[in-house]
């Protein structure tokens, strides 16, 4: 019988059972969140589930055998790790033989890999050092770092002030993105093509986020190429699982979260990974996000790094490498297991946001208004300083665009097909009740009025009473 929900941490011991080891785990509204519950229920791992909110996909998982609820960790850190300490005592099995991890999930991390004594004493934390995290987390001190060690990164400023901003912002190569230091998941970042769109955008990013000098965004020069994640699990420096996925969709286009994905062969990313985390003797999982035009003659660009469990976690689980299991095996034995069978033939997407993104592309991908638009500036043009009958070959050209529906048809349907035969994030036979965690971002898009990114994924602070 499925043990009765806890909404707070209290005091007392959960009954013991004969079970593979028991894990805590943060972050249950997340869909990677689900995939780690799974994965460790699955191998008879009991697992607890917490968040700051309700009707959270982990917590409707079957595999959840309780769960908690604590603080926001960023408003509320010492109330946090109080809740999260409370919690950890509370789980504890009284067979001190039975393996006990704790296994943050998201930004939660850094907190706890700040305050990790509180909890070494009770259950295994393998996470990377604080000192580790800060120095590639932050996008400025991971750009000196990659120029100082000789790793590929796009041309990158760092501004020190406003002041500072305004001398170097003629310099910017454009297209370019202004990023915030320290976030992810599309949230802080925005693709600029002017030198007008850099200057506002750059001090809105200042105000909006009322931030201090020294976490003024960077400026990073756009380069081409597919987007590519590079999952690795590291023991104590030595890189002992890589693999890699490239990104389909993301949503929003251009600078949000990899939202549909597919397996690849990428040694060369791999090794680049290897050495960037290796040398600092990174422990635990990371993945590292390229940027690669796919061709002998260019090389990938290192673009940013995720210290701690990732969105398209369900690609590496359902390709082979199931990263929450190896992680628990680090954590207990020192050692993992051999990864024997991997797939490269396998497409995951995230519920919900996917298919945002394939209706985004679709909505760019209505070519007709822009050509029509276009065609008709540009037969202006001929009729004032060139060919009257230019002029009307191009008018008739965007006409023809816009009114080719059966194109455009064609287009949306094969954008559509790519979802035909995806695993999803949340869906499953055996778990079916978990999708009730599509509740949480519905519930955010009601009190919001959209798809808030901030809320949804934790990045960022979201005011709640708008």
């Amino acid at each position: 019988m499925r043990e009765k929900k806890e909404k707070t941490a209290g005091s007392g011991r959960v009954p013991e059972r004969c079970t593979a080891g028991r894990a805590i785990i943060t972050f249950s509204r997340g869909w990677q969140t689900l995939v780690a519950t799974r994965s460790l229920g699955r191998r008879g791992v009991e697992v607890v589930t917490g968040d700051e909110y309700a009707m959270t996909a982990a917590s409707f998982s079957k595999y959840s055998i309780a769960e908690f609820r604590y603080p926001n960790p960023t408003k509320e850190p010492a109330a946090f790790l109080d809740a999260l300490e409370k919690t950890v005592i509370k789980h504890k099995p009284e067979d001190l033989n039975t393996p006990y991890v704790l296994m943050p999930i998201h930004k939660e991390t850094y907190l706890i890999a700040r305050h990790r004594e509180r909890f070494e004493p009770h259950i295994r934390v393998p996470i990377p050092q604080i000192e580790h995290i800060k120095q590639v987390h932050n996008k400025g001190t991971l750009a000196a770092y990659a120029a100082e060690h000789g790793l590929p990164i796009p041309k990158t400023w760092i501004p020190e002030n406003l002041q500072h901003f305004h001398s170097i912002a003629s310099q910017v190569k454009l297209p370019a993105f202004v990023k915030l230091r320290e976030a992810a998941s599309g949230v802080g970042i925005r693709k600029v093509k002017t030198f007008d769109e850099l200057v506002s955008t750059y001090e809105e990013f200042v105000q909006h986020f009322n931030l201090k000098e020294k976490d003024y965004p960077i400026i990073q020069q756009a380069v081409g190429g597919n987007d590519y994640c590079v999952t690795t699990l590291f023991n104590h420096g030595k890189m002992v699982a890589s693999m890699t996925y490239r990104g389909l969709r993301a949503f929003p286009a251009e600078r949000g979260a990899t939202v549909m994905r597919q397996t690849v062969h990428a040694p060369e990313m791999e090794t680049i990974a290897g050495k960037l985390l290796g040398s600092l003797g990174w422990h635990g999982v990371a993945e590292i996000d390229f940027r690669w035009e796919g061709t002998p003659q260019t090389q990938p660009q290192l673009i940013e790094v995720n210290p701690r469990f990732f969105g398209g976690l369900i690609q590496s689980v359902e390709s082979g490498w199931d990263y929450p299991w190896l992680l628990f095996q680090l954590a207990v034995k020192d050692d993992i297991e051999p990864i024997k069978e991997t797939r490269t033939d396998v497409r995951t997407e995230t519920p919900i946001l996917a298919f945002l993104a394939t209706l985004q592309e679709i909505a760019e991908n209505e070519r007709g208004m822009a050509a029509l638009s276009e065609s008709w500036d540009q037969a202006k043009q001929e009729f004032l300083t060139g060919s009257k009958r230019r002029g009307i070959r191009k008018l008739f050209h965007g006409v023809k665009e816009y009114f080719d529906i059966k194109a455009r048809f064609n287009k949306a349907r094969e954008l559509l097909e790519e979802h035909k035969d995806n695993i999803y994030d949340v869906l499953s036979r055996d778990d079916p009740f978990a999708a009730l965690g599509v509740l949480y971002p519905l519930a955010v898009f009601l009190r919001h009025g959209k798809v808030n990114m901030e809320l949804i994924t934790g990045e960022g602070e979201t005011d709640e009473d708008e």
